[in-house]
């Protein structure tokens, strides 16, 4: 047994009062003789035992209630830990971890959950006495910040709270109780505690790792989780998230149809009718849908959006208000080119196809391509290009055939035509090799007897792949994987009298083949860029391809679907790193990446001269919404810059999810981090938490 209030026991002194008294009062009497009263003798013997009697026993209570008065205020408690006497009185040292996650920003009648939290983090910061230290952390600064300072009052501690608001990004409890043992271990405080104040997310107790199975902590540790949602409490029951975001369409252009889908997630335990999910470009409403969600269930969602411009566009995806706001909102990034630079070289044939690129009759395309013909590749920067084409290439030399190699690794397009002078057998062994391309074999006349179709000894196209991102929206009819032969649109096949014969292998599929079972167009996937090989040339010795309705079109398409896999903006979580790189434009540039709130950040790149790539790291993305990679040459001013890259950011799908943790999934998180049931304790934000800490640290108040 302990006291809560031991300097109160010196009170127990005056329990002596009530013996002093009763003692002052036993004085000796004189003792006269009254012959009359002798008769009385034996009756005050027998009255006088009692009264004496009476006076003990009421000297005995009066001390007695003395002595209970003085130990009431002493507070005894019954220990309810093993750490004894010597634990209680030893000096503290605190780590309060307060969620700011954005789950912490839900409201109910009390305000919202993030409010109460600061409120039971000052609670417990009054606890302190004379010895202790306190640790006040927020979630959010779990990865951004190493160090932090202790506090040993709650005045300076008080402002600090003040200013805080919940924040965008998510912490795993994890990564805060790696910290918070940091902290512990380096304590020299015998008494240590940690208190977790949040809503109690399921979400957020997920061991990531099997690293975080270790036995963070020793017996003197103790763990409150302080709960600010209220049991049984209806607060964010009835969510509904956007889960994800992604533009699915693989050719981004401008005034051409982009897919986008999207994930919504119904958390409530009715079912949601005529729900209303939009799509924004550019702060315009460009689409909306209806939807029908079951409960605890989620659905898919395409839209088709249009993008008015080149450039940068920011798009975002909206559903109604509800008891999370932050996501309602979900952010994406379309990067439409605005300008394609290709690289022409190779023998007389790669006039048609230039020709066929500088064509004005797209008004989509008009001014896009920049087109460079060179008669060989000889020593050109080929980083300073999206795509490369060549047409007719005799053969290469093994300098060559590792540029070319290294460019497409690093996410380059290559389309390649052979030629009547092509070496295959150089093809074969320098130049497809080094990209791990199948050999293809030697151009032959195709024999009469192997062209199922041919008359007159000339192959003609089989079954086309529509569903490729060549073919999808460029014939007005819709294409249908599932429909029969007689609704997918009719093409007219080129005459094919001569042609090299591709083998996919391993990294290659064939796009279109023909009517002898090999391939007119193979496409193969080398490192982060792409290859579009064609079994003929482009001249109209081989075929008559160029002279076909399709010859522009697939050559506009080949060339926006090898340079689109540069455009496709990626997207972060709120708290995470971002990493990205970008195509390299320019000399004497300094790059800067503005967050949402207008906040510029100074970025160091990384160059990359072999692959043309600029490379950039930045550890402060906590907003969610957009942040623009923004350029400016040097000796510009700020207001001179232009945006050279986007991404979206958005915050973690599991913060829609606010179902709370179970108490046996609890006790299972909190053993994995080597803390036992009689070590943690769960505690309601409405209850005295004063009171219950210092029952958890002395005991049960008797």
């Amino acid at each position: 047994m302990t006291f809560l209030n031991p300097i109160l026991l010196f009170g127990l002194a005056a329990a002596s009062i009530p013996i002093i008294i009763h003692l002052l009062n036993l004085r000796k009497l004189k003792i006269i003789e009254f012959s009359t009263l002798q008769f009385l003798k034996e009756l005050q013997k027998t009255r006088m035992r009692r009264v004496r009697i009476k006076q003990w026993l009421l000297l005995v209570l009066r001390t007695l209630l003395i002595i209970a008065v003085v130990m009431a205020f002493a507070r005894p408690a019954l220990h309810g830990t093993r750490l004894g006497a010597l634990g209680t009185h030893a000096k503290t040292t605190l780590v309060i971890l307060l969620d700011d996650s954005p789950s912490m920003s839900m409201r109910d009648e009390q305000g919202t959950l993030f409010t109460q939290a600061k409120h039971a983090a000052l609670d417990l910061l009054h606890l302190l006495r004379d010895g202790d230290e306190a640790y006040l952390i927020k979630l959010s600064d779990v990865r951004r910040q190493k160090d932090f300072t202790p506090t040993h009052s709650p005045a300076g501690a008080k402002a600090v709270l003040e200013e805080l608001a919940p924040s965008q990004s998510t912490t795993s409890f994890s990564d805060a109780l790696a910290v918070a043992a940091k902290i512990l271990a380096n304590s020299r405080n015998f008494n240590q505690e940690i208190y977790l104040i949040t809503d109690a997310q399921a979400t957020q107790f997920v061991n990531e790792s099997s690293q975080d199975t270790v036995d963070l902590f020793d017996d003197r540790t103790k763990m409150f989780l302080v709960d600010v949602r209220k049991e049984n409490a209806e607060t964010g029951r009835n969510n509904v998230g956007i889960s994800s975001v992604e533009v699915t369409s693989q050719i981004i252009a401008q005034n051409k149809p982009i897919a986008v889908r999207a994930v919504v997630h119904n958390f409530s335990p009715s079912p949601l009718r005529n729900f209303v999910l939009s799509a924004y470009l550019d702060g315009a409403r460009v689409s909306q849908q209806s939807l029908e969600i079951p409960p605890h269930s989620s659905t898919t969602s395409s839209f088709t959006v249009i993008p008015k411009r080149r450039g940068v566009i920011k798009g975002y995806l909206q559903i109604e208000d509800d008891a999370l706001e932050i996501d309602n909102t979900r952010y994406f990034v379309l990067h439409v080119p605005e300008n394609v630079n290709v690289l022409c070289a190779g023998g007389p044939d790669v006039s048609l196809p230039v020709l066929a690129l500088t064509l004005g009759r797209d008004t989509s395309v008009a001014g896009l391509f920049k087109v460079s013909q060179l008669p060989q590749l000889s020593s050109m920067d080929l980083t300073r290009y999206d795509v490369l084409m060549l047409a007719g290439v005799k053969e290469f030399s093994a300098s060559e055939a590792d540029r070319v190699a290294q460019f497409v690794k690093s996410g380059g397009g290559l389309i390649v035509f052979p030629g009547k002078e092509s070496d295959i057998d150089n093809y074969n062994r320098t130049f497809f090799a080094r990209m791990e391309i199948a050999p293809a074999l030697s151009a032959t006349p195709p024999h009469p007897s192997a062209t199922p179709a041919g008359d007159g000894g000339f192959l003609s196209f089989a079954n086309i792949e529509f569903e490729h991102p060549l073919f999808l929206d460029l014939f007005q009819q819709p294409i249908n994987a599932k429909a029969d032969h007689g609704s997918r649109p009719n093409i007219e096949s080129p005459r094919i009298y001569k042609a090299i014969v591709p083998q996919p292998g391993v990294n290659g599929h064939t796009i279109i083949p023909l009517s002898n079972g090999t391939g007119f167009l193979t496409e193969y996937t080398v490192g982060e860029g792409r290859v579009l090989l064609y079994s003929v040339e482009a001249g109209l010795t081989w075929s008559d391809f160029p002279v076909k309705g399709l010859f522009v079109p697939i050559l506009h398409r080949s060339v926006m679907y090898l340079s689109s896999q540069n455009e496709t903006a990626p997207s972060f979580v709120a708290g995470e790193e971002m990493k990205l790189a970008i195509r390299f434009r320019g000399q004497g540039e300094t790059y800067v990446l503005r967050s949402p709130a207008g906040i510029d950040e100074r970025i160091v790149p990384r160059f990359s001269a072999v692959s043309g790539t600029v490379s950039f790291t930045s550890a402060n993305i906590f907003e969610t919404g957009f942040y623009e990679l923004r350029t400016a040459g040097a000796g510009q001013q700020s207001t001179d810059d232009k945006i050279a890259a986007a991404v979206a950011v958005n915050a973690a799908p599991e913060e829609s999810d606010l179902t709370s943790i179970k108490e046996d999934d609890l006790q299972r998180f909190f053993s994995s981090k080597g803390l036992t049931v009689a070590q943690t304790k769960r505690l309601r934000v409405v209850e005295r938490l004063d009171a219950a800490i210092l029952e958890s640290r002395f005991g049960i108040e008797l």
